[in-house]
């Protein structure tokens, strides 16, 4: 599809983009360091003992845990067969397969149902809410693995998951097409960390809350876009 084209040259734009604002955010926070107080610059004796210090702790800020599952859930939803469904008609043995796949989801609805409306209910809190409960500290996990789960039970039953093989390459094929995102994703962590060291955002006028969004930006476009080349 043509758009997978444009998405393809935009994210190599990006790429470039972060790598240039890195390269120039080292000079510039070294002449601001000179001039401005407040500033720490990155190529001063200090930035480069903290420069050193912290590209593991840059990039393991980064909740790659979250992201590596809900790739995984992905994958699986993908090779399975499910979202293209609605792309295009069924054969009776894919209708049987999500007449299959719905029974399943909705069995695992009436259980969670249960966990969460029976006496003491195991999944709320001490105080029988939903906040500060064990579902929502949860959820994201579950929801993952409940997809996965659905992928699994259509993959096997429309006959597309057959051997541990299939089954085993469901969960990790989509790792191929978005291995280049995590290369943007190290240099998205450097550039982030390195602005919070040199406090250059406070210096417009940025607070906290300017850094968090940011963080969001960088991380999460180039991951929805990748994510749409792979479907």
């Amino acid at each position: 599809m043509r758009y997978k084209h444009y998405l393809r040259r935009f994210l190599q734009c990006y790429f470039w983009c972060i790598a240039i604002s890195l390269i120039l955010l080292l000079f510039v926070s070294w002449v601001l360091g000179i001039y401005v107080d407040g500033v720490s610059g990155l190529l001063t004796a200090r930035g480069i003992r903290w420069l050193c210090i912290n590209i593991v702790p840059n990039f393991a800020s980064v909740h790659l845990a979250k992201m590596l599952l809900g790739l995984m859930a992905i994958s699986v939803l993908r090779e399975s067969g499910i979202i293209s469904t609605y792309r295009r008609h069924v054969s009776l043995k894919q209708k049987r397969a999500l007449q299959i796949t719905g029974v399943s989801f909705l069995l695992i609805v009436c259980l969670f149902s249960l966990l969460l409306f029976l006496p003491n209910a195991p999944l709320l809190s001490a105080f029988g809410t939903f906040q500060g409960s064990a579902l929502s500290k949860g959820f994201y996990g579950i929801f993952m693995c409940l997809a996965i789960f659905i992928g699994n039970v259509y993959g096997y039953t429309s006959g597309r998951f057959l051997t541990m093989r299939d089954f085993v390459h469901a969960h990790v094929s989509i790792f191929s097409t978005v291995a280049n995102y995590f290369v943007i994703l190290f240099l998205a962590s450097q550039l982030v960390g390195c602005l919070d060291y040199t406090g250059i955002l406070p210096l417009l006028g940025a607070d906290a809350t300017v850094l968090y969004i940011l963080r969001g930006i960088l991380y999460n476009v180039p991951l929805l876009l990748y994510i749409l080349l792979a479907l």
